[in-house]
């Protein structure tokens, strides 16, 4: 009974440690159901084999299916203290955003809600921290001016 425990306990343990490298929050669940059936094998709660697969099923089961939206939110990052939802990069035109790495030959980076993303900028080299405005994209790359354009609605000002 002693190496049955031992088994679920390193399974869990590695089912633990496999979530740092699949990030899915799902194994992880699954180490809880092993480590709580090594336990219980340890301390003479379960005797079978067939006791602890079940035991395993419904604890690893269940608690994926009830806990983890819950726990998802704790692994989640926050990038910025103001969140506007998800929102286009077609909506994004007129905001005003800050270049976070300079602009060489008409490419550099700048943050835009929290987020950094790749910009391009026909007018002119922006330097680290001069403000710019969106006026389009190109796939995920943002356009950028350092002019800003007519008619923008600069949310970023408040």
């Amino acid at each position: 009974m002693i190496e049955q425990s031992w088994f679920w306990l390193i399974l869990g343990a590695l089912l633990i440690l496999s979530e740092f490298f699949i990030t899915g929050i799902v194994a992880i669940f699954f180490g809880v159901g092993a480590i709580l059936v090594g336990i219980a094998t340890a301390v003479g709660l379960l005797d079978s084999l067939p006791e602890q697969v079940l035991s395993f099923s419904v604890l690893s089961v269940g608690s994926l299916l009830f806990a983890r939206e819950r726990i998802k939110i704790w692994f989640r990052g926050n990038v910025s203290d103001r969140w506007d939802g998800d929102r286009d990069l077609i909506a994004t035109r007129g905001e005003r955003v800050t270049v976070t790495r300079g602009f060489s030959q008409g490419v550099g980076q700048v943050r835009l809600s929290g987020a950094d993303w790749k910009a391009e900028c026909e007018d002119g080299d922006l330097a680290e921290g001069d403000i710019a405005w969106v006026i389009g994209h190109r796939g995920i790359t943002l356009l950028v001016s350092a002019n800003r354009p007519e008619h923008s609605h600069d949310h970023s000002a408040s």
